[in-house]
């Protein structure tokens, strides 16, 4: 065998090798579950309980594009669900405008505004108390939630208390 065919044979061989395990380590691999996100309504009335997710935490998003809180909160919400899929699920309601039925329907105010149920289907907490309430569940993994639409004193809006509360868009 000539050194040429010996080191195409050597090289043939290693890359084979290394191709099976890359497919090795691919196989075993856990798959990545995706985020359990979805809108469940534009507009128009939503009954929030027939969108529970049996096994799940479930918090509803009512939000606007237009709502600049929302656009911070919501992206913030999908990265919680992403991290925890086997046990958060997200259903978003834009409530388009203010004169729309589902607005009139669950009473809101100000977005965003969040509603979360437990996993057996039961309605924890609403408004503000749903960020407390993801804290205690989720421990430093919904930090970013929290945080989200919390504007800090310094650099508060003029108009704002300077509270440090949450940022919000009223009606």
């Amino acid at each position: 065998m000539t050194r040429g065919v010996r080191n195409l044979t050597l090289g043939l061989s290693g890359l084979a090798l290394a191709g099976a395990a890359v497919g090795a380590v691919a196989l075993t691999r856990t798959p990545r579950v995706s985020a359990d996100v979805r809108i469940i309504a534009h507009g128009e009335r939503v009954d929030l309980d027939a969108h529970v997710v049996a096994g799940k935490y479930t918090v509803f998003d009512f939000y606007a594009p237009w709502c600049p809180p929302c656009r911070v909160l919501g992206p913030a919400l999908e990265r919680l669900a992403e991290r925890r899929p086997e046990s958060l699920a997200i259903r978003k309601v834009d409530i388009v405008d203010w004169t729309m039925p589902v607005a009139t329907q669950h009473g809101i105010e100000s977005l965003p505004f969040l509603v979360l149920y437990d996993p057996q289907g039961h309605r924890m907490a609403a408004g503000e108390e749903v960020y407390d309430a993801l804290a205690r569940i989720f421990g430093n993994a919904a930090r970013e939630v929290n945080d989200a639409t919390h504007v800090p004193a310094e650099s508060a809006p003029a108009g704002d208390d300077g509270s440090g509360g949450p940022a919000r868009t009223r009606l």
